[in-house]
């Protein structure tokens, strides 16, 4: 069957896709909105990912847990960046999509280290190992 092919993995794959970029959009937007990291959406966009894969029927185990994890870690990435960008760019006047073209790794990652606090980043770590408990295969009570 097409479960653990390539092919099995193209919906999924797709899903996951939309589902970083859709929760990245919306974390960017509420943190904007909230002059805030807004941190507790790593949470959110572990749930996400977790449930995209099981609504999509990916297949349980260990590719699933880590398609997840690397799902959620990319979600927060990007979300984390384009924070950042957004904020720089309404210091310097320009728009958010050339800032975080402008925006170099090392510029992003301390001012992701002046603006996030300690349960900050325990919210975005945490939302890791949440995605693979999520995600992990359970077995039906007899």
């Amino acid at each position: 069957m097409l479960k653990n092919s390539a092919a099995g993995w193209l919906l999924p794959g797709l899903a996951l896709l939309i589902g970083v970029l859709g929760m990245s959009a919306a974390w960017v937007a509420v943190a904007v909105l909230a002059n805030s990291a807004c941190s507790w959406l790593g949470l959110v966009a572990a749930i996400d990912m977790a449930l995209l894969l099981r609504l999509t029927s990916a297949p349980p185990g260990r590719p699933r847990m880590a398609a997840a994890v690397l799902a959620t870690a990319a979600a927060v990435a990007l979300s984390q960046w384009l924070i950042v960008a957004t904020q720089l760019g309404f210091t310097l006047g320009l728009a958010p999509l050339a800032s975080s073209l402008k925006l170099g790794p090392a510029l992003a990652w301390e001012l992701s280290k002046l603006s996030l606090d300690r349960v900050d980043w325990i919210l975005l770590l945490s939302s890791l190992p949440l995605a693979a408990i999520l995600t992990e295969a359970r077995t039906p009570a007899a």
